[in-house]
């Protein structure tokens, strides 16, 4: 750091004793200055001693021998002194800028002693309030001002932000809508302005106001068995619940809560949506809770119009009432059993629960770490003619397109490649799906064809918006398996909550892959020309006669097979985000016929894989629209820019079967 003397218009300015002086920093410096010649005062301190670079602030010298004609002398120049007593001068300090400035006193025509202050750069300013109250189920925002006084770039993280609150660091706001589970909840948000030399930390509390209390579930069974205990619960509606014509009624629900959990030993939740005419299943094991709700109506693990029960909605809102029990009891079991371990909730279900756990899983997605959801319709006006019937009778006509509640038509917002597009949220979701090409029930096209909204697929949307994903498809039915490749094929048993390498928390980065090389084709949603078309079945054959689908693309497949990551060893920092990455080649057996995939772990192709890995659901190195970011990879190097999202996705990376750690830092 140079010395400093203070430029001469300064000198003029201090001398006219025309500066404001406000309070400063505390330090002190005791550094010694010497002794001047007979009769001349020392200097053994200053304070402060150091201080930020534009900071108002009182220098107040102390020493020995001072008389009331003395004056500070700070980098050559006079300042307007006060004499205290004989051990104390001060003097109000002009605006300085950084270095290392000379303190001396002047007596009689003569300088005495010299100490140093030094003068760095000015940390961040932060305009915030401490604390940010809200309420449940409505829309907010907290503007957060960020200044520096040197005018250098300051950017600000946040730390602790409750699930589903958005940091905008472009335009300075937190962009939050509790929902209903919420309430009752208070963060600690530690928010940290950084200049790149120096950082203001500050918290902020946030506060979310429990305003809608509908009642608790009650215990009305408790069964004992070998490695966990049985819960069945009564779900008693209110005006929030259900539709005020409903409200009162009960629905049934069952728990299952292993043997070992605690506040020390958390265990994950499994959220099990059963299929169409289901009930929650009545069996149970350790290892994991699990909440199996029910839905006696079929309503799709939706809800209804709010005039229910007094026939097909034609008017008014259509609530997602059916959801919102679903979320009540997730509620319950973590208020009411620290051994839930919030970070690993994940929903469940095939056939209308895939449906409905893809469904809540993305529109909730602030809730859970993952959403496995098998051969379930994604969008809903692709619903068979006589599915559409059915939910037209809960939901109203899907030409009426009615409210859902909240400003959106509801057969818009039960249409998952729309969600894919405009919900930040669902595109930090992990969704795994399992289809059939000969599913004469809930046929291939519900991730294969276009919606009549966004013109996408379900697999195409999950590429676009680079969704984390592992999707799977083979000639099996709705539920039965493929006539030559059978069961479980694709992997060897990969759980994505228990796997001890590449598994999922909700708070986790985890690395979302697209245009993976040893991607298998799915089709178009076109047919081959072996099947007609059917409205109900689309282009299926019969799932005992190997490769007679109609559909086009590969009997069999999978899109992502083979990609893994080490969740243990991810470093997600504001400067640094570390990720390895490895493709699989394990056990497993060639394909049994042509056209087919191996099975198990088996890489179905050569390796490395090429693909493109985009790193979501990251906390710390949250980057800003078209940032530079710096990517290494084993002895791959380069740079990209975050998309307008702040989304960092490095193309073509190549990924072979040892773990290599992706690293990102700032440019």
């Amino acid at each position: 750091m140079a010395r400093r003397a203070l430029p001469l218009v300064l000198i003029s300015c201090i001398l006219a004793a025309g500066c404001s002086q406000s309070s400063g920093s505390s330090g002190s410096s005791s550094t010694s200055g010497g002794t001047n010649p007979s009769g001349q005062p020392s200097l053994l301190s200053i304070s402060p001693d150091t201080l930020a670079v534009a900071s108002s602030s009182t220098l107040t010298v102390r020493g020995q021998g001072f008389a009331s004609q003395d004056r500070i002398v700070l980098g050559g120049a006079a300042l307007a002194t006060q004499w205290l007593d004989a051990q104390t001068l001060s003097a109000p300090l002009p605006l300085l800028s950084s270095g290392d400035y000379a303190v001396q006193v002047e007596h009689n025509g003569q300088l005495a002693g010299t100490l140093w202050l030094h003068v760095g750069n000015s940390p961040p300013q932060l305009t915030m309030p401490h604390l940010w109250q809200l309420h449940e189920e409505t829309e907010a925002t907290l503007s957060v001002g960020a200044h520096d006084p040197e005018g250098d770039p300051v950017r600000v993280f946040m730390a602790g932000l409750p699930p589903g609150a958005i940091w905008d660091e472009t335009s300075g706001q937190i962009r939050f809508r509790p929902d209903f589970i919420q309430g009752g909840k208070t963060y600690q948000v530690v928010v940290t302005a950084d200049d790149g030399s120096s950082a203001t930390v500050r918290n902020l509390q946030i506060e979310i106001l429990d305003d809608i209390t509908p009642p608790w579930p009650t215990v009305t069974n408790t069964v004992s068995a070998s490695n966990h205990t049985r819960l069945t619960l009564s779900q008693t509606t209110d005006s929030w619940l259900d539709s005020p014509g409903h409200a009162g009624r009960s629905f049934g629900a069952r728990v299952v809560i292993p043997d070992g959990a605690s506040a020390s030993q958390k265990m994950p939740v499994r959220v099990y949506l059963h299929g169409f005419g289901g009930s929650p299943y009545t069996g149970g094991a350790g290892g994991q809770y699990r909440i199996y709700a029910h839905d006696p109506s079929n309503t799709y693990w939706y809800g209804y119009g709010e005039q229910m029960p007094g026939g097909a909605p034609t008017a008014g809102t259509v609530p997602n009432y059916t959801q919102r029990r679903v979320l009540h009891l997730i509620e319950w079991l973590l208020q009411n059993h620290p051994g839930a371990d919030p970070e690993r909730v994940y929903v469940a279900g095939g056939s209308m629960g895939g449906a409905g756990a893809a469904t809540l899983g993305l529109h909730y997605a602030r809730h859970f770490c993952y959403v496995h959801a098998t051969i379930g319709q994604k969008i809903a006006r692709n619903h068979r003619p006589a599915r559409l019937s059915q939910l037209a009778g809960f939901w109203g006509d899907p030409t009426l397109n009615l409210d859902d509640g909240r400003g959106m038509g509801v057969w818009d917002r039960l249409d998952l490649t729309r969600v894919l597009q405009e919900l930040p949220e669902a595109r930090d979701q992990f969704v795994y799906t399992k289809h059939g090409k000969d599913d004469g029930t809930i046929h291939f096209g519900a991730v294969i064809q276009p919606s009549p909204l966004t013109g996408l697929s379900f697999y195409q949307a999950l590429q676009l918006e680079r969704i984390g994903h592992y999707c799977v498809w083979d000639e099996g039915g709705h539920g039965s398996s493929d006539p030559v490749m059978g069961a479980g094929w694709w992997d060897d048993d990969w759980s994505r909550i228990f796997a001890s390498d590449s598994y999922l928390r909700r708070d986790l980065p985890f690395p979302a892959f697209c245009q993976s090389s040893l991607d298998r084709d799915p089709g178009t949603g076109a047919g081959n020309g072996q099947q007609s078309w059917s409205t109900n079945s689309g282009y299926a054959g019969s799932v005992s006669n190997a490769g007679d689908t109609g559909w086009d693309g590969d009997l069999a497949g999978a899109i992502n097979r083979f990609l893994r990551w080490d969740s243990a060893a991810i470093v997600d920092t504001p400067e640094r985000l570390e990720m390895p990455l490895r493709a699989v080649d394990g056990t497993g057996t060639a394909a049994p016929q042509a056209g087919y995939p191996t099975q198990g772990d088996k890489p179905d192709g050569s390796l490395p894989i090429i693909a493109d890995v985009s790193l979501r659901r990251v906390s710390g190195f949250r980057c800003l629209p078209g940032e530079t970011v710096r990517w290494s990879f084993g002895a791959l190097a380069g740079t990209v820019l975050a998309d307008a999202e702040g989304l960092v996705t490095i193309p073509d990376l190549i990924i072979g079967s040892s773990w290599t750690t992706l690293v990102l830092t700032r440019n």
